[in-house]
């Protein structure tokens, strides 16, 4: 819980006198002892919390004499500067644990399950198997978008607690493989259609299909473990994200359409552009020596992953003042290096695996790496990080919300511990899967707001400071 500096208030501002106290504004101080801190800036954009005015350590007082403090949600936020070290601490373990716990686990499960769907799905016929995968990718991909309504209205661990731990760990697990299934029969096509030894035919499909992402604005969709770590939590548990975005079944013809177009286009886009890039190290990269081949993309991989991650509060602060065409050019070069060093990253640890995980008994290893893997992610609460889904916009959100990297672990279990603490009423998770504040949640967090501080008989009355 955050501290009340007193000393800092009365420098930053003439000595209070109370003189009224109003009803007709609702007050976000929560706790057992009211202070006379001003209502919460209803200009402030993307709350997508509870504020946390209560004992405000930084207040900052406004032209009309009210003290405002920076919210948790704002604490966190994307578009803050970190300034503070605790901060800065926690965002520096969030990168470790990506980098050296989750994509690790991730891109392990992946390579096991996608080498187990080799040994199953007709393993003496090439196009048969790239083709069956093709279709339970696809197929799958369509009918839990389609269905992401359903999931989120009946399975909720408010109404059957069990059901709901049941069900979504259940779902994440099919889900999973059939993420799998889709980039590995979209790969193999590729791969059966189009030559996998001449460089010059690889690096042509792969600058078309850049190409046709940068058209569509979705070269965002390139990002991957250890870029992202995805929580398993309630409030975004089963969604999937279209690209255009249509209501549900409101309008039943086009959301279709939209959800064909996210999983098919899009997706097949997004695997051929990976495809070509490992494809080009293959050929390029120690390739008559599958281990230092695979060594020496894994050091290319994370040397560009940490000059991303250090990079990072530079790109938060050039996004956060310029906009347009420009910011939309700088977005997409930071999200062509993520692309690079994930794909890296992704090829050295899977090949390494290849190299050194049980190489004369391979079902064994698959078996290993496709199960471990998902039980420890799951352990952690971030299963849902195997997961592919969702299509998002290149430069969407405002400031710094259009490059930031959605990896808050720990700095969401300190947020939900200091909720905790301050004995607030359970409310939505920051999402992380994606990195964009949708007007969804905003909307849904506005309104779980607005009752939870109708409940609170004490939240109606609100010193003014003059």
């Amino acid at each position: 819980m955050l501290t009340t500096d007193k000393s800092t208030a009365a420098a930053a501002a003439p000595t209070p006198i109370i003189v009224s106290s109003s009803k007709s504004q609702k007050s976000h101080c929560h706790g057992p002892s009211p202070l006379p801190i001003a209502a919460l800036d209803q200009h402030q954009p993307h709350i997508h919390h509870l504020q946390h005015l209560h004992h405000p350590t930084h207040p900052h007082t406004t032209h009309q004499g009210h003290v405002l403090a920076p919210s948790q949600s704002e604490k966190y936020s994307a578009d803050r500067p970190r300034r503070d070290m605790h901060e800065l601490l926690l965002e520096l373990l969030d990168v470790l644990i990506s980098c050296l716990l989750v994509a690790p686990c991730v891109i392990a499960y992946w390579r096991g399950t996608w080498e187990l769907m080799g040994v199953f799905l007709f393993p003496t016929s090439l196009p048969l198997s790239a083709l069956a995968s093709f279709l339970i990718g696809g197929l799958g991909h369509f009918v839990f978008t389609i269905t992401q309504n359903f999931f989120k209205d009946h399975i909720h661990p408010d109404k059957r607690r069990l059901t709901y731990y049941v069900v979504s760990r259940l779902y994440t697990a099919i889900f999973g493989i059939i993420c799998v299934n889709m980039w590995r029969g979209a790969w193999m096509l590729c791969d059966w259609l189009t030559s996998i030894e001449s460089l010059a035919i690889i690096s042509v499909v792969t600058v078309v299909s850049l190409l046709f992402l940068v058209a569509t604005r979705t070269l965002r969709n390139l990002g991957a473990a250890p870029y992202t770590v995805t929580m398993d939590h309630k409030s975004d548990f089963f969604e999937v994200d279209t690209m255009f975005k249509i209501p549900g079944f409101n309008q039943p013809g086009l959301y279709v359409l939209d959800t064909l177009f996210s999983v098919f286009v899009i997706g097949s886009l997004v695997v051929i552009a990976w495809r070509g890039v490992w494809g080009i190290f293959d050929l390029t990269l120690f390739p008559t020596n599958k281990a230092k081949s695979a060594w020496g993309s894994l050091l290319i991989g994370y040397l560009t992953v940490f000059v991303t991650f250090v990079i990072q509060p530079l790109m938060r602060y050039v996004c956060r003042r310029i906009d347009g065409i420009l910011k939309l050019i700088i977005c997409d070069i930071y999200y062509l290096m993520c692309f690079f060093g994930a794909v890296n990253a992704w090829r050295g640890i899977w090949n390494l695996l290849d190299v050194y995980l049980y190489p004369d008994n391979r079902v064994l290893s698959f078996w290993l790496t496709h199960i471990i893997p998902f039980l420890m992610l799951a352990a952690f609460k971030c299963a849902n990080s195997i997961l592919v889904r969702g299509v998002f916009i290149d430069a969407e959100g405002p400031g710094a919300e259009s490059v930031d990297i959605p990896i808050s672990y720990t700095r969401l279990h300190f947020l939900r511990e200091r909720r905790k603490k301050a004995n607030q009423p359970p409310h939505y998770y920051l999402k992380t899967d994606q990195a964009s504040f949708s007007v969804k949640h905003a909307e849904k967090d506005k309104e779980a707001q607005s009752s939870l501080i109708e409940k609170q008989p004490h939240a109606h009355a609100q010193a003014q400071i003059v």
